[in-house]
């Protein structure tokens, strides 16, 4: 048999029950804000391509380590993958594509996860999305690219850090800095 137990609330029990799930609701705010500390320094530079920490920072998730890997899978493509904890959490690459048809951004972030869809630039040399982005670079000719362009390509595979005003201000910032690199050739001779 089941028996009634009557439940009374007064001024006081509320005013308790009330102070007890905001303590409990403040402390675990503060336990997810130590979760989401980094215990690593964001690097100034993607492979040797310099940019701004504080751009780049937005992308990084909390961890203890970051690293970096430099990849050249085919083609003239080099990949910077930066990892937190040992898992990929950018990729900033790249790429060299080829003139005519299909020359553009969107058609560079089509192929590429995480970028489109996306805003495009007033001058169509930018495609960003919140985890991703494509940079059209001016100036770059390679005899061994010929009748190709080399683009830059982020994308964002951490989990929560999708941030399009700051991926704005990253892409133009990687782009230009790819420009003005070694991994921007002035190849005079180019088709």
């Amino acid at each position: 048999m089941y028996s009634r137990v009557r439940l009374s609330l007064t001024p006081r029990k509320v005013a308790f029950l009330a102070t007890a799930i905001a303590l409990g609701a403040a402390l675990s705010a503060c336990s997810n804000s130590k979760s989401e500390e980094r215990k690593y320094a964001v690097p100034d530079s993607l492979c040797g391509v310099s940019v701004k920490s504080d751009l780049l920072s937005p992308f990084l998730p909390p961890g203890e380590k970051i690293s970096t890997q430099k990849e050249s899978p085919s083609g003239g493509t080099t990949r910077c993958n930066i990892l937190v904890d040992g898992k990929v959490a950018v990729i900033a690459s790249r790429i060299w594509w080829g003139k005519g048809a299909g020359d553009g951004v969107i058609d560079v972030a089509a192929v590429h996860a995480k970028v489109a869809p996306g805003q495009v630039s007033d001058d169509e040399k930018y495609l960003y999305s919140g985890t991703g982005s494509v940079g059209k670079t001016e100036g770059c000719a390679d005899s061994t690219h010929p009748k190709q362009d080399l683009f830059t390509v982020i994308q964002v595979f951490a989990s929560g850090r999708d941030d399009e005003a700051a991926m704005k201000r990253l892409i133009p910032a990687y782009t230009k800095a790819v420009e003005q690199s070694d991994e921007c050739p002035h190849d005079d001779g180019a088709p």
